[in-house]
């Protein structure tokens, strides 16, 4: 263990080491709370910027996005990607620095650059194989939240006998083919009949229901 941090904290490795101690650093900071993350990919969702949008830079948003495509940081938050690159970087140039660049204490720092070429090239092969899996659960998750977004706000009927803040069931017209969701109440609300009008106002904060509020039937309506 003593030999690892020595060689972590040596000249040669010292670069990629500073590297994961920023993404640890990052995430520290996450879990805290001191910095959001967001559900953002490279060239997907709303907030996800269209680089090729701008003539000037059309080749190199085009080039950016191939490139997403075919080293996975497309399918995961930038982020994630990141975060799994920085740590097989470290990793591997650790070890191919200790078996292919001198002894203890006599490295070469021109070696320790030409390391990482391999290097680099086998961790953003095991980044991509690692993020395929990983992609599929943040993709489940970005059509989750594009779901929600999408139903919140519309109009739909009570489709269980009774619906109240612990049990319910709502048919949402989308304008297209309906969606039945699971529905509550907010506690100290009336509870709503089969065949009742409801909006939907938001997605519970673990998203296995939405809280709806009941409106007046139709004829009732100014």
């Amino acid at each position: 263990m003593i030999e690892l941090f020595q060689e972590a904290l040596s000249l040669h490795n010292l670069p990629l080491t500073a590297l994961l101690g920023m993404v640890v650093f990052y995430w520290l900071l996450v879990m805290i709370g001191a910095l959001d993350f967001d559900l953002d990919f490279f060239d997907g969702g709303a907030d996800a910027p269209d680089l090729s949008a701008h003539s000037s830079g059309g080749t190199l948003g085009g080039a950016m996005l191939t490139a997403g495509r075919v080293f996975g940081f497309s399918q995961v938050p930038i982020a994630v990607w990141g975060s799994f690159f920085a740590l097989f970087l470290w990793v591997f140039g650790v070890i191919l620095n200790y078996r292919f660049n001198g002894e203890p204490g006599n490295r070469d720092l021109a070696t320790a650059a030409l390391l990482l070429v391999p290097n680099g090239i086998v961790s953003l092969v095991l980044t991509k194989i690692v993020t395929l899996p990983v992609g599929k659960f943040f993709g489940a998750m970005a059509n989750a939240d594009s779901e929600s977004q999408t139903i919140q706000g519309h109009t739909g009927i009570v489709m269980t006998t009774s619906l109240d803040d612990r049990y319910g069931q709502v048919q949402v017209d989308q304008g297209g083919a309906p969606a039945l969701v699971n529905a509550r109440l907010h506690p100290g609300q009336h509870p709503l009949q089969k065949g009742d009008r409801v909006r939907v106002l938001e997605a519970s904060p673990e998203g296995s229901f939405y809280y709806v509020e009941s409106i007046p039937p139709r004829s009732t309506l100014p």
